[in-house]
């Protein structure tokens, strides 16, 4: 984009240096450098619009950024924290696990010495028991005996059972160990999935900062490109129309020495409003009728009676009254020489055709050309009005050829 601009520039420039004096500081050209100069500000405004738009997007995009790190940083917390729980519910269950087989061990080695027993009763019968007994030395020690062997047996029933009961208990604290486990484990698939989805989010979102980094940065340079471009295209305005302004300030000087230098060869003249010309002809072609839509000439080319004060004078030119902000159109093609107030014509257009011929419309209401601008034929140059010395609304016409003022009859076909 930068690129492009810097180019259009260099293409005015270029414009600027090799075309033409006249061309340059014709209406086209400076109209189109208007043209350019608007659509740089639009521009400037399209960027601006957008880079705010981005910086707005960029701000609100890392307020959501930092909440994201509060709260992957706090699903990271969560997470360390059940996978803590779950090592240590793992541990607790390796460790129930431990007990459990010991205690089974110890079951199995009371349990088989209880089968030993069992089996030498069941091979023996009652008989060892009461041999163990009789054999005693005395009736104190058949009791000792006798109270012996039944706490054997106690002991072992005793024994037994415990070892049962305790098997049992460290088998359901197995299972629940083994389901908390379980749980913990879910606990920590889903916080891991949490977090997950949370740093997903969060690239995704950094990701979109730095795109829109980059688009600020982009706008950036273009509200700097068209800025510039806009400085570039104003100061070749100001010096077209400089230029213009030189250069219609030339023609008019050249104009006036050449008007001041001839000598008049003849005057025709004749009286009321008829029409005289000198002996000059157009090869142009036909002018446009200065006041499309009304024809009526109120005062012709030639000597006539004054309107405002008394006594005669030569008339030069045609006046065609018309409304108050009629249009008053160019007659031929040509560069604007005049465009201002004028003693006695009050605002006055004046266009150069070339070939020394120079069209005249005064007393208008407003002037729509400026000076150095090129208009084309039938082109609106003003609007009617009655400025200067008038007695009422219309267009003063005047033809003019190499700075002498000639009848407009054969130039408009009257």
């Amino acid at each position: 984009m930068k690129k492009r601009i810097k180019c259009m520039v260099s293409c005015l420039l270029v414009v600027c240096l090799f075309q033409p004096c006249y061309q340059v500081l014709g209406a086209k050209t400076i109209n189109q450098l208007q043209q350019e100069k608007n659509q740089y500000q639009q521009n400037k405004k399209n960027a601006q619009n957008a880079l705010q738009q981005t910086q707005q997007k960029q701000k609100t995009i890392t307020e959501e950024i930092a909440q994201l790190d509060k709260s992957v940083a706090e699903a990271q917390d969560e997470l360390e924290r059940v996978n803590s729980r779950l090592e240590e519910t793992q541990k607790n269950l390796e460790q129930a696990q431990k007990d459990l087989a010991e205690a089974t061990q110890k079951k199995e080695s009371q349990m088989s010495t209880f089968r030993q027993r069992v089996k030498f009763i069941h091979e023996n019968g009652s008989v060892g028991y009461l041999k163990a007994i009789m054999q005693a030395e005395s009736i104190t020690d058949m009791i000792s005996r006798a109270e012996y062997i039944h706490q054997i047996m106690d002991y072992d029933k005793n024994t037994l059972e415990e070892l049962k009961r305790n098997q049992s208990i460290i088998e359901v604290k197995e299972k629940e160990i083994t389901i908390e486990r379980d749980e913990v484990a879910v606990l920590v698939t889903q916080q891991k999935q949490k977090s997950d989805d949370l740093e997903k989010k969060l690239a995704e979102k950094q990701k979109a900062s730095e795109q829109y980094r980059m688009d600020a940065k982009k706008y950036e340079e273009e509200l700097a490109s068209w800025e510039q471009a806009s400085v570039e295209v104003e100061r070749l305005i100001n010096e077209a129309n400089r230029k213009a302004a030189e250069e219609a300030k030339r023609r008019a000087a050249q104009a006036a020495a050449q008007s001041q230098s001839r000598t008049s060869s003849s005057k025709t003249s004749s009286s009321g409003g008829g029409a005289a010309m000198g002996n000059v002809t157009y090869t142009g072609g036909q002018f446009a009728w200065p006041v499309p839509g009304r024809s009526y000439i109120s005062s012709g080319y030639g000597y006539r009676n004054r309107p405002i004060g008394s006594g005669r004078e030569f008339h030069t030119g045609y006046d065609i009254p018309a409304p108050t902000g009629s249009n008053i159109v160019a007659a031929a093609d040509g560069t604007v020489i005049t465009a201002g107030y004028v003693n006695g014509f009050g605002y006055t257009v004046m266009i150069n055709h070339g070939g020394g011929l120079v069209t005249l419309y005064g007393h208008n209401s407003k002037l729509n050309v400026s000076v150095g601008q090129q208009v084309t034929k039938g082109q609106v140059v003003a609007k009617c009005g009655s400025t200067g010395n008038s007695t009422g609304p219309h267009c003063h016409f005047e033809v003019r050829k190499n700075g002498k003022h000639t009848s407009p009859a054969p130039y408009l076909g009257v």
